[in-house]
């Protein structure tokens, strides 16, 4: 189960989480599925779930409690973002203290491919985390997504996914809108904890280059 990427604790929470009935139409989706189940790529922190189906909040807060006594964390801390349920568990790692976030989200959007069953977990399809990636990469400023779309890139076309995303969520994505995320590659200073190797130049020359590459689709 993705020994050289999750810690205990996230595999103890990830068997948990998998195994409750109640939670059954969740699946592990995001950087952390991508890195502990597909790339190995880098190190990742977060549980990010994903449902069809609007969760049982009641049951989600009881889960939690649950949760945290397996994990034997000190406490945790709930917030919620729109239809993102977010739990952070504080737990002690030797005398470091480190926290551990899971998020339960409803994700309405159709599977472009079905789930894998990996280890008895249910996870997204490489394919369906591409296009999220690429979704989030135009959304938000985040190094970690240039990175697991630089691998994912590794293994398929822009292109694609980016035809993926327009599918999966329905929406038209503007070639020059698109290149312009892209160049924002230029801001990032420096990458999430790496297990293959990677540098900054070249995870900015290569976007720089991506970025490029879309003029064809422009004129």
């Amino acid at each position: 189960m993705g020994e050289e990427v999750l810690t205990q604790k996230q595999k103890d929470a990830i068997t948990h989480i998998s195994s409750t009935p109640e939670l059954a139409s969740f699946y592990l989706s995001g950087g952390t599925a991508l890195a502990a189940y597909y790339l190995r790529h880098r190190l990742s922190d977060d549980l990010d779930f994903f449902s069809p189906e609007k969760p049982d909040l009641v049951f989600l807060h009881a889960f939690s409690e649950k949760l945290k006594n397996i994990l034997e964390a000190k406490e945790i801390l709930y917030t919620r973002l729109y239809d993102r349920n977010q739990f952070f568990f504080s737990l002690k790692r030797g005398e470091a203290q480190e926290e551990l976030k899971i998020e339960f989200t409803y994700y309405p959007f159709p599977n472009l491919e079905g789930h894998k069953i990996i280890d008895g977990v249910k996870i997204a399809s490489i394919r369906d985390i591409a296009a999220g990636k690429l979704m989030a990469l135009l959304d938000r400023f985040d190094p970690k997504d240039f990175v697991d779309l630089y691998f994912l890139m590794k293994g398929t076309q822009l292109k694609l996914i980016w035809k993926d995303a327009e599918n999966k969520f329905g929406i038209k994505i503007d070639p020059i809108f698109l290149g312009g995320e892209l160049a924002k590659v230029k801001r990032v200073e420096g990458l999430p904890k790496m297990i293959k190797r990677l540098t900054v130049e070249e995870l900015k020359t290569f976007f720089s280059e991506k970025a490029q590459e879309l003029k064809s689709d422009i004129f």
